[in-house]
């Protein structure tokens, strides 16, 4: 079975648990789609064959480094909209035009850092195509 089939098993298998698909750009499965799982797993497992202590162990050690990577993509995403102060980007507006500018300042209070042009227009960080200095 390709790693591809055994994504999108997965991704039918949370959507089972949950009642509804994950919504990422990418597809990938996220922290609480992995919760599902596990949880649709232990409520669905044989009572005369439950899963083995060292099975559940090593699953909750996935989610462990799951959650760990994931955090960690968010501190990088964070160091990496921070350092563009300063530079001057060009990001797609919501209306398709686009807008270039000085980054002033970021807010990364949001799940998609902002960044502040010095016009004071603000653009998604999602939304940037360019970056110069």
């Amino acid at each position: 079975m390709s790693v591809s089939s055994v994504a999108t098993l997965v991704s039918g298998l949370a959507a089972q648990a949950t009642g509804k698909t994950t919504d990422t750009a990418n597809g990938a499965l996220g922290k609480q789609d992995f919760l599902n799982l596990l949880l649709a797993q232990m409520k669905n497992q044989d009572p005369l064959d439950p899963l083995s202590d060292s099975d559940f162990v090593a699953q909750m050690a996935q989610f462990s480094s799951l959650e760990q990577l994931l955090d960690l993509n968010s501190s990088m995403t964070s160091l990496q909209t921070i350092t563009m102060i300063g530079k001057t980007v060009s990001a797609y507006a919501s209306d398709g035009s686009t807008i270039s500018g000085t980054v002033k300042s970021v807010n990364l209070t949001n799940d998609t850092p902002l960044l502040t042009l010095e016009d004071g227009s603000l653009v998604n960080l999602k939304d940037v195509y360019d970056v110069s200095s």
